[in-house]
This record gives C-alpha cells, sequence and structure tokens, in this order.
C-alpha cells in the first residue's frame, strides 16, 4: 500500500512539473548515483551539455527576402550571472540550437565570397578575448561543429582572465575532418578605445598595428574588423582608415538583421545579446528577422 502511495505521489509531482520552466521545478527526489559532469574541456572526458544535441535532419525554412543576422556574444559562465555581458552555457547553448533550426550558421567568408543560400543566415561571433571563449565556447564549437569568428584586441591578450596566444594559435589552427578552418579571428583595436574619441594618427595605430600582430602571431590573414563599442559605426574617416589598412567588412553594433542583397560590407550590423533567457533570445531573434 506504501508503495502504490508513494507511487501516486510521485505522478502528481510530475504532472505539477512537467509544464513548468526549470527554474520553476523542484530537484529530483532521488539523485544520480553516477558522477557527476560539471565541465566543457579540451580533455577526453565527457562535456556538458544541456540538451541532447544539436538538431539533425531539420530542414531551415526558405526566405524570399533572405536575411543576414549576426549574433554578438562576449563572455561565457557555467552559472548564473548577473553580468550583463556574460552567457550562461545553459542558455548559449540552447540558443545555437535555436539558430540552427530557423537559420543557415555561416562564417564571414561566406559574406565576403556572397555565396549566399536562400535561407536567412547568422554568424556567431565573440568580442574581446575572454578565457571562457578557450575554456567553454571552442571545445561547444568543435563538438557541434558551428563555425564562430572572435574579434580580439591583442592588449588584452594574456592578461589575466584572457585567452593566451598559444590558445587563440590552438583555436585557429583547428580543422573540422573535412579540412573546414571553424574558428576565425579578426581585429577588435589594439587597446579597446572607443575610435571616434581619437584622432586619425591613433585610429591608424589602433587599426594597422592591431591588425599586424595579429597577422604575425597567427600567420593568418586578418581582414575583419569589429568597432569597440561599436563606436564610430559608418564614419567616414574610420571606414576609410580601414580600407588603408587592409580590412574587408566591419563589424558594428547596430542591432539589427539586414537583407542579404542590401548588405554593406563595412557597415555589418550585430545583436549583442544579454543576460536574458533563450526565451527571449528567441523571440528577439524572430523580431529582428521579421518572421
Amino acid at each position: 500500500m506504501k508503495r502504490i502511495v508513494f507511487a501516486l505521489l510521485i505522478l502528481l509531482l510530475h504532472s505539477l512539473y512537467a509544464n513548468t520552466l526549470p527554474e520553476e521545478s523542484a530537484a529530483p527526489l532521488f539523485t544520480s548515483s553516477g558522477p557527476a559532469v560539471r565541465y566543457w574541456n579540451n580533455q577526453n572526458s565527457l562535456p556538458v551539455q544541456t540538451i541532447p544535441g544539436m538538431p539533425s535532419g531539420i530542414s531551415v525554412p526558405q526566405q524570399n527576402d533572405p536575411k543576414l543576422l549576426v549574433v554578438l556574444y562576449h563572455n561565457l559562465v557555467f552559472g548564473r550571472t548577473g553580468n550583463v555581458y556574460n552567457r550562461d552555457i545553459y542558455n548559449f547553448e540552447h540558443d545555437l540550437a535555436y539558430l540552427q533550426r530557423t537559420t543557415t550558421i555561416i562564417d564571414f567568408d561566406t559574406v565576403l565570397k556572397r555565396e549566399f543560400s536562400t535561407t536567412d543566415q547568422s554568424i556567431i561571433t565573440f568580442d574581446d578575448g575572454d578565457l571562457s571563449l578557450y575554456a567553454i565556447a571552442f571545445p561547444m564549437l568543435k563538438a557541434y561543429g558551428i563555425p564562430a569568428t572572435i574579434f580580439i584586441v591583442p592588449n588584452f591578450i594574456g592578461e589575466v582572465g584572457y585567452m593566451s596566444w598559444d590558445q587563440i594559435r590552438e583555436m585557429a589552427s583547428y580543422r573540422t575532418e573535412d579540412g573546414t578552418q571553424l574558428i576565425h579571428f579578426g581585429s577588435h583595436s589594439l587597446t579597446h578605445r572607443p575610435l571616434s574619441t581619437l584622432s586619425v594618427d591613433e585610429i591608424r595605430k589602433e587599426l594597422f598595428e592591431s591588425k599586424r600582430v595579429i597577422e604575425q602571431q597567427l600567420t593568418q590573414k586578418v581582414d575583419l574588423l569589429a568597432l569597440p563599442f561599436g563606436d564610430g559605426a559608418d564614419d567616414p574617416k574610420i571606414i576609410d582608415i580601414a580600407k588603408q589598412a587592409g580590412y574587408e567588412l566591419i563589424r558594428t553594433s547596430l542591432g539589427r538583421a539586414t537583407r542579404i542583397d542590401q548588405l554593406d560590407l563595412f557597415s555589418i550590423p550585430a545583436f549583442n545579446v544579454e543576460n536574458y533567457s533563450t526565451d527571449q533570445f528567441s523571440q528577439r531573434v524572430h523580431t529582428l528577422l521579421g518572421r
């Protein structure tokens, strides 16, 4: 009799929490006896996963007016945080799954070559070079084969909390099974100062020197620039200096999506993702794409 009552209690609890958010649910009455797996890492141990895996066999909707949505992240964290620039691993992984269901995830090489499909397309980007990009983002992106671009500030590299050049070189040299480079790097200026507040000579140093240093460290061409704080977007002076330095594309922080046939390579907008749930993320993406 006690077992029947206990089973009914379990069923009741399940029905109460089946349709609630994880934040509103109770912990399980009995915990697993298996070892806890807590970290994404570059070793051979099993990584943390918050979903069974990325969607497969899903047909991304075709569009008459396909758009490009560039998504901008800064730091990733394992747990909850109040920092608006941080994205926790749970919501980040669900962001990626949502983007794979609704867009084709590409990289900036596709944009520069204009090899677009007739679906909405998205690009994953990160700014600054936080250590979490090596510790968390890199293993996850490798596991799912999702490309991304990281815009780094050379004068940050090696500082406490930031990646080292060795880590960046490891990421830049990684290739998928078919030989595709998965992680690309671009410049986010030399010192991360708002460019519109600087003199012409200072802007030249920020753009030319950051490009030179990154290319020297990675022995790869750097043709992508992201504006610090999004400052100076569409400024003819900054665009002209960027072209002189050899950049072929500027990513801004203007929060919108753009029709593929209306792209301006020197004013690519980006949607800055803040510290909210993937539900809110998906709603914002839906609104930006106008779908």
